[in-house]
């Protein structure tokens, strides 16, 4: 049982990362349509920002905040110079999508080289609670994600821009006539997508050693939490990357860890078989809460 629930910790860990990227993903499609298989690079580039950061002396916790910066404005420029022109081709969009993978991959190479790289972890603290060793830097990674997701909610359902987005998301055009700027709310979901990669690459490096392809296994994954939940729904995203979590820890604990990722996948082909919007419903225009 000890092994058990400090695997599902682990599991939890990693979940959250994944959640990360399933709000973002969820965020980005509810107001543009736009599926962007891109975003596990903007998490590998907010990975590599991190690295360069803490190779060059400084925090962790500083160099974290230099790659939500980064990837967001990366975001911006992006959305500005290519997404925006596909946003009455959502497929278009898509398929822009697919060919930043093999350039942002092919610009870090180019750069940094294809080798794995690390940063000494930032909290190097065990934690022995009955007999439960739990590594202190993923309670971190675990309650930076819980932090930041119950803002992005909060933001989205209670704050004004949050009901104007959503107002965006029901309809655009009605919004726009109402004088809600739904241009630069797309813009601003943009930005706030890629900087929530860009944390979750920042923490993710903080676990594990990062290559420039780290990217595509993770965002196949926050695609699996963000079917689940059902794709655009953002609560729902966050229950899926709970689950997730569970999943893993349970495959692990029980001492099927090589097959992890084939339960993640299983989960989220035996849901869509019975619910094929996923566990809280998803739209075409999808909801923000």
């Amino acid at each position: 049982m000890d092994i058990l629930i400090q695997q599902i910790l682990n599991g939890l860990s990693i979940a959250s990362v994944i959640t990360l990227i399933a709000v973002g993903v969820t965020l980005i499609f509810g107001l543009t349509g736009i599926i962007n298989f891109a975003h596990g690079e903007f998490l590998m580039v907010g990975s590599i920002v991190t690295w360069l950061a803490v190779q060059a002396g400084l925090g962790f916790f500083v160099a974290l905040m230099l790659a939500v910066m980064a990837v967001g404005v990366m975001g911006f420029v992006l959305e500005r110079g290519l997404f925006r022109f596909t946003l009455t081709r959502p497929t278009n969009g898509f398929i822009v999508s697919l060919g930043l993978i093999v350039v942002l991959q092919h610009i870090v190479i180019f750069f940094y080289d294809p080798n794995q790289k690390s940063i000494p972890r930032p909290l190097t603290g065990i934690w022995d609670i009955g007999g439960v060793r739990i590594a202190s830097v993923r309670v971190m990674v675990i309650l930076v994600t819980i932090a930041v997701v119950a803002l992005t909610i909060a933001m989205v359902t209670h704050s004004r821009y949050g009901r104007a987005l959503r107002a965006a998301v029901d309809d655009r055009d009605t919004a726009a006539l109402m004088g809600i700027p739904v241009r630069r709310y797309i813009t601003g979901v943009f930005v706030l997508g890629s900087a929530l990669a860009g944390l979750g690459g920042a923490l993710l490096i903080a676990l594990f050693p990062i290559t420039p392809f780290t990217g595509g296994t993770m965002v196949m994954k926050g695609f699996a939490v963000a079917l689940i939940g059902g794709l655009g729904n953002l609560t729902g995203a966050v229950v899926a990357g709970l689950i997730l979590g569970i999943v893993e820890g349970f495959s692990a604990g029980y001492g099927f860890s090589a097959w992890t990722d084939a339960y993640s996948f299983a989960l989220m082909i035996l849901v869509l078989l019975f619910r094929p919007n996923g566990l809280f419903g998803g739209t075409s225009g999808p909801k923000m809460a």
